[in-house]
């Protein structure tokens, strides 16, 4: 971006190309994969392994587990919860884990957003080898060939 004003900062990155935005939404990486030391963050993918560290379901403070958080106007519950990316909504920048929901008024179940800066990728999605392949040469490792 050329402009130093913060109003023109959000409005182009609010007007940007989705292909723009989806790389924006990225998060920390914590592997033990010693190929991936180098690998400071990656693009969240649905199929990823996630932990929240940030948010309603950041700390661990509940016995109930369902019956705690701001959401529902108490203290923080549904701590640190590790789960899969269910989905990814470029147009927002969120990010949607499986097993956070919260009930709307008319009693159905709905996701909850979540920014990728509340969010550490535990593990990677396997599915994609040309994915693993570009990380292994971003972090200076050799691709297998």
């Amino acid at each position: 971006m050329v402009s130093k004003h913060p109003s023109k900062q959000r409005r182009t990155s609010g007007k940007a190309a989705l292909h723009v935005k989806r790389k924006r939404i990225r998060a920390r990486l914590l592997s033990d994969d010693s190929e991936l030391q180098g690998i400071r963050t990656v693009t969240v993918r649905a199929g990823d392994e996630v932990e929240v560290l940030r948010g309603d379901f950041s700390n661990p403070n509940s016995v109930k587990a369902d019956s705690r958080g701001k959401r529902l106007g108490q203290s923080r519950g549904r701590a640190g919860i590790k789960a899969k990316v269910a989905s990814v909504d470029t147009e927002r920048g969120m990010i949607f884990v499986d097993g956070i929901t919260s009930s709307t008024a008319d009693g159905k179940e709905e996701g909850v957003p979540i920014r990728p800066s509340n969010l550490v990728v535990t593990a990677l999605f396997e599915g994609d080898p040309l994915r693993i392949k570009r990380l292994m040469e971003r972090s200076g490792g050799a691709a297998d060939e």
